[in-house]
């Protein structure tokens, strides 16, 4: 099994493969997707950004630059949530902590210094419309902290000999200081996940003494290229998938990490809009029957009978399902599950499909107790 240093900047993980064939990396994201899928995996998640809000009335700055509600979490809590734009569009998610007086800012797809930008453009137009908000400090940690992440279904087992037990008590969505980092649970993926965060030196420590755990635990330490297999299964906002097609949190199903209810934010007049309106197409699932998915490209067109009703968005193989899953973007009136008589015209012929519902699997992680289940018994 490779082992990896943590890197000295902050572009993720190293996957040096000292010259490794493709067909090396292949067997090593494969391995990676059955740690994350079956018992755990390290990988460094430094590449995501991190701002700290202080002041006494920072969650009145924050909360009408995200769709969710800050108002709604206490400390040691966080929630997870989407920048909008004016139309309503998505420009990241995000996780939102509260941390006693101050809030911090996380973003797998915004630099920190572009987070940084996104508080200060609110806090000088709310300066200008005569606001007063009483903000201490906006600062990037981007270029101090680092994220180990830690997932699957028994990685709260394997932290728990870090940390102590309670690790396992620690519910999603909540987080943990350990001798000045924090361990936030978070999920995308439909499995035991936590992010581990802090200052690099002590980090590194961390990662070494995780990394003694590899042979008792079947960890693997990896890069992050598993999550293309892991999202395909499990999707979540990705900004090189749906850019092509959309960004509509409505279109793409994922208007539950949207608080209609709260005071005005940005986006929230042309979300509203959309949604009294209704959309025109909407993302689905599907099931490709047989084997032909691998003829399949992004963008090709999907038909009812004659009619061209939507397009592919993403495809690949779930190594769970033993078949070819895809998200395709169909007319609203037929994206609906559970429908066999659609088809995918590809460069290899006619793909017959059925629409499912997303996410495609149940995870181990949705049955395993910490309480009960251990992987050293299994």
């Amino acid at each position: 099994m490779k082992r990896f240093k943590m890197n000295e900047n902050a572009n993720g993980l190293s996957t040096n493969y000292n010259n490794a064939s493709i067909l090396d990396c292949e067997y090593q994201e494969r391995d990676d997707y059955f740690a994350v899928r079956n018992s755990a995996i390290m990988a460094d998640y430094s590449h995501y950004g991190i701002v700290k809000v202080y002041g006494d009335e920072a969650w009145r700055l924050l909360n009408p630059l995200v769709s969710a509600d800050i108002s709604s979490i206490r400390d040691e809590q966080l929630l997870y949530t989407f920048f909008l734009d004016e139309n309503g569009e998505i420009i990241s998610d995000a996780y939102v902590v509260c941390d006693n007086e101050s809030y911090i800012l996380i973003s797998e797809w915004l630099s920190s210094d572009k987070l940084c930008q996104l508080v200060n453009n609110v806090l000088v137009d709310k300066k200008n419309s005569k606001e007063n908000f009483q903000i201490d400090e906006v600062i990037s940690l981007g270029c101090e902290w680092r994220t180990i992440c830690l997932e699957g279904p028994y990685s709260w087992e394997v932290l728990s000999e870090i940390f102590g037990m309670d690790i396992i008590g620690l519910p999603l969505h909540e987080y943990m200081y350990v001798d000045e980092n924090i361990i936030m649970r978070v999920g995308k993926h439909g499995e035991y996940c936590y992010y581990i965060m802090g200052l690099e030196e002590k980090l590194v420590k961390i990662w070494e003494d995780i990394s003694q755990l590899t042979d008792k635990y079947d960890l693997r330490i990896g890069g992050i290229d598993y999550l293309r297999d892991v999202r395909l299964e499990n999707p979540c906002w990705e900004p090189c998938v749906y850019d092509s097609f959309s960004r509509c949190p409505i279109e793409l199903q994922m208007q539950w990490a949207i608080s209609y209810d709260k005071d005005d934010f940005i986006g929230k007049n042309a979300i509203e809009m959309r949604a009294e309106i209704g959309v025109s197409k909407r993302i689905v699932g599907a099931k490709i029957m047989g084997k032909h998915g691998k003829g399949i490209s992004l963008g090709d067109r999907v038909f009812y009978k004659e009619e061209d009703i939507g397009s592919v968005v993403n495809i690949g193989f779930s190594h769970t399902l033993k078949c070819y899953i895809a998200r395709v973007f169909l007319k609203y009136k037929y994206s609906y599950v559970g429908i066999d008589d659609y088809i995918i015209k590809s460069k290899d012929g006619d793909v017959s499909f059925v629409t499912s519902s997303i996410p495609f699997i149940n995870n181990l992680s949705s049955i395993v107790n910490p309480t009960e289940d251990s992987y050293l018994k299994k």
